[in-house]
């Protein structure tokens, strides 16, 4: 299992890629993003981002559930200074684009 700074630096990442195939499809980025962490550490760190945006509904169906089957640690989603996911632009990417990540991861995953 990741830790909390792994995550920041691997969601920072996630964002620069994102940035970078922003004029590509979701499919395209999520390609993208997997060829850089593999399919288990990209579940992890979309897992981890998916449950500090837990009340958010632009995460929603089958991809909360999803996401809330792949196991975190749930010390990392605490919304506390000490906390490097909190600082790692988890709102560079907007929830609504995160969501159609997870739907490619999904079809990925399959």
């Amino acid at each position: 299992m990741m830790n909390a700074k792994e995550i920041a630096n691997a969601w920072k990442e996630i964002v620069q890629i994102y940035n970078e195939t922003r004029d590509q499809t979701s499919a395209a980025t999520m390609c993208e993003i997997i060829h850089k962490f593999g399919v288990k550490q990209t579940e992890e760190v979309f897992a981890t981002i998916a449950a500090i945006k837990k009340h958010d509904g632009r995460i929603y169906g089958a991809n909360r559930d999803y996401m809330n089957s792949i196991p975190i640690d749930n010390e990392i989603v605490e919304w506390r200074s000490g906390n490097p996911v909190i600082y790692a632009g988890l709102d560079d990417i907007h929830t609504t684009h995160i969501n159609q990540l997870i739907t490619e991861l999904r079809k990925l995953d399959k």
